[in-house]
């Protein structure tokens, strides 16, 4: 488990005597190490804002397992690069991340899939498509 968070401790708690690894906050290298060396991002937040871990998982050729709630369900292909669950379901996380498990097939899918997506993505081209939505409202309002 990497990074750190309000529930930190309760899942200390909870995976005592599981064959668990808690890294605390990892960054550069150390970082890129862990998301070289995983096949799997889950990321169960439903309070993240935009999630960039999302991005930087699949950059790294990672499909990803995000909740329904936030902006990190946004910066996935569903089926395609990643997997959405309803928010607070702990067996729906549990089944997303078997069903990846039991099937290879679909987890090199994904990992290929999820690299092609994170490619093709620049804050350039993200900025001018809410540039271009906002404009498109602006015209609307305008009109009415």
């Amino acid at each position: 488990m990497v990074g750190e968070g309000p529930y930190l401790d309760e899942m200390k708690l909870r995976l005592e005597g599981c064959p668990v690894t808690f890294t605390g906050y990892l960054d550069g290298e150390e970082l890129s190490s862990c998301y070289a060396s995983s096949d799997v991002f889950v990321f169960p937040s439903a309070t993240d804002t935009f999630g960039n871990v999302v991005l930087e998982a699949q950059a790294s050729g990672l499909p990803v397992i995000v909740t329904d709630c936030g902006g990190p369900c946004e910066n996935l292909i569903k089926d395609t690069t990643g997997l959405i669950v309803e928010a607070g379901n702990s067996d729906a996380l549990s089944r997303a991340i078997v069903r990846l498990a039991d099937h290879p097939e679909l987890l090199q899918y994904m990992k290929k899939s999820a690299r092609t997506y994170t490619e093709q993505r620049s804050f350039d081209a993200e900025f001018l498509k809410t540039w271009t939505m906002y404009e498109d409202l602006s015209k609307r309002s305008a009109m009415q």
